[in-house]
This record gives structure tokens, sequence and C-alpha cells, in this order.
């Protein structure tokens, strides 16, 4: 059973390297800003998007979108609609130009709406979606000086425009930070890499002693991405994304490596969690600058994506130890410990030369 237990968490980590090494999701950003008798809607659509969705492939060559500028102008038109309490709404779409978003080429098309009825506005996106599942939609609502943010997916593609509530705004942004830390694979792997040889203290010192060592780890690591998150968030220190990616990728396979060396070795871990974290808070500030805070919620959005990366962390420690601990008393753990450091830290530097290259 035991072999079978471990066979089985080497069988998750490499499909969790296969799914990693998989396309992600493209974004797309949309600006609805109402209006008297409708609605003003930008939409912007990663240029490979547009390509692939042209059968043009997925090298883009800007000059072919270009001349294919009518059917990109047909194809948001006819997929992002807009309906409201009167009935549906008629739009007309202006030629799309292109637009760069930390340095990916985007296509921008804007959509002019007009509506039976200024009541019961809701927004549809059927774009991209359907070939990609993982698709999102970064939607921010403007309303006066006010900005709602909102992310659109596969089984939730309609929006209503309206104002939202304190309670929506903290549910929205708690639920994005338990996801970005669950499907974001190189904070998890970091976070995996940090816990997995706690079955040593398990094994020698009791599990109690095992959660302990485990909280200041993760307590260190919350520190430290916390600082940074607040600080980049906030905009008083932004840091480009590809070399915060780069680190990031290259933290994970330090750890690694030194569970391949040294996995007994706990005593630098703490510093290593808490320094790294600085960089991971810079990683995952990026989403919230992709979703946009609202503009009179901020700091409330800004807590509640923190305590749900918190909340996603301590869901999985509590998971994971377990299963741990549980292989920490075979013979054999020791050299489980440094197979899985072996294919995290292999992951980890495809990670760097493909961020680098990128």
């Amino acid at each position: 059973m035991r072999r079978v237990l471990a066979l089985a968490a080497l069988a998750l980590i490499v499909t969790s390297a296969t799914v990693a090494f998989a396309h992600l999701g493209s974004r797309k950003y949309v600006r609805v800003d109402p209006i008297a008798g409708g609605a003003l809607v930008e939409v912007e659509v990663e240029a490979v998007d547009a390509s692939m969705e042209l059968d043009l492939g997925e090298d883009v060559n800007l000059d072919a979108l270009r001349a294919r500028g009518p059917a990109i102008q047909r194809w948001i038109q006819e997929g992002v609609t807009l309906t409201s309490g009167g009935g549906d709404c008629t739009s007309e779409a202006d030629a799309p130009s292109l637009t760069v978003r930390d340095e990916t080429d985007f296509v921008l098309v804007v959509l002019h709406f007009e509506c039976p009825s200024d009541e019961g506005l809701v927004l549809t996106d059927d774009t991209i979606f359907p070939d990609d599942p993982q698709h999102e939609a970064m939607v921010r609502i403007a309303f006066g000086s006010d900005e709602d943010a909102h992310v659109l997916r596969r089984g939730s593609r309609e929006l209503p425009i309206e104002p939202v509530s304190t309670a929506t705004v903290a549910g929205v942004f708690l639920w994005e930070g338990v996801l970005h830390f669950a499907f974001g694979f190189d904070h998890v792997l970091f976070l995996l890499s940090l816990v997995l040889a706690a079955g040593f203290v398990s094994r020698k010192d009791g599990l109690k002693k095992a959660f302990k060592d485990v909280a200041i780890l993760v307590t260190a690591f919350t520190i430290g991405h916390s600082v940074t998150l607040i600080i980049a968030a906030l905009g008083y220190v932004v840091l480009p994304s590809q070399p915060v990616e780069i680190v990031i990728a290259a933290s994970i396979a330090i750890v690694a490596g030194l569970n391949i060396v040294r996995p007994e070795q706990r005593g630098p871990l703490p510093w290593l969690a808490g320094g790294f974290g600085l960089i991971h808070g810079f990683g995952f500030s990026s989403v919230l600058a992709e979703l946009g805070l609202p503009s009179e919620q901020n700091v409330l959005a800004l807590i509640c994506f923190n305590v749900g990366i918190e909340l996603a962390q301590l869901a999985f420690v509590a998971v994971v130890m377990g299963p741990i601990a549980f292989l920490a008393k075979t013979k054999g753990y020791r050299r489980f410990v440094q197979i899985a450091s072996v294919l995290i830290g292999l992951l980890a530097l495809f990670w760097v030369v493909e961020r680098v290259m990128g």
C-alpha cells in the first residue's frame, strides 16, 4: 500500500507537470461604459486568438491580421452581445486596431450598442471560450468615477451591467485569490517543495512538530508575498512581469535542489520562503493588475484577494501533510523526496528557459 501511495504521489506530480506544460488560457480585456440608450464596449483579444480564429496559425503575422480587419470586426461583433430588459441591443463595430499589453500583441475592437431600454443590461461573451476552456475575460464596468471588476469564464459568460455591492466585491476577490493560487502551478510547486521534506520532521518528532515546522514556512512565505502584493497592487513598486516570472521559476528550482542534496536540512528554508515570497507577491499582483481593483473599494478587494490566497494555501497544506507524514514512515521516503524534487526541479528549469526566451 505504501508503494502504491508513493507511486500515486509521483504520478500526481508528473500529471501536474504535464498540465503545466499545456496552454494555460489566454486573456481578453473588456471595458463597458454604459451610456444613455446603450453602452460603449471596448474589446481587446490577444492577437494569437484572432490569428487562430481566422485560421492564420499560432505564429502571429500582424500584417495578415490588418488585412483581415473586416473578418475580425464581424467575429467580435457577433460574439460579444448586449441585451436589455426591453430586448436585444444592436451594435456597430469600429475598425480593429492593434494594441500592446505587457509585450503581448492585442487586437482592439470598439462596439457601439443601442438598446431599447437602459434597464436590465446583460453582457454576453461567446468568443474564444468554445475553443479554449481556460480562457478568461477581464471585464471592467464604468459607473461615473467608479469602476467594478469582474472575470468571465467558460461556465459564466453572462454579466449584468449594474453596480455591485460590497459583499459581492469581497466574494469576487476572495474567490479570485483562491483560484489564482490553485491554478498557479508555479506557486503550488514552490509551496510543495517547501513542505515535502517536512516528512522527516514528522518521522523523527511526530506530526504535531511537522505541522509547526510547516506553519513557520507558510507564515514566512505569507509575510513575504503579502508585503509585495500590497505595495505592487497599490502602485508603489511595480516590476516587469518577465523577470519576476523567471525568478519565481528559479525559486522552485533552488528549493528542489536543496531537497535533492540535503532533504533533511530545514534551517535555511524559512529564510528562503520569506525571501522568495517577496518575489511571488509581485507575481500575485500581476493578476490584480490585469483584473483591476475597484476604484472605490480597492483596499477591500486587495485584502479579500490576499485572504483567498491564504485560504488556498492552508487547504493545500491540510491536504498534502497527511500523505507526506504517512509516506515518511517508509524506508524509501528519502529517495521519494529526491525523485519528486528532480521532477519539480526539471519543470522549474524548463520554465526558467521558457520565460527567458519568451
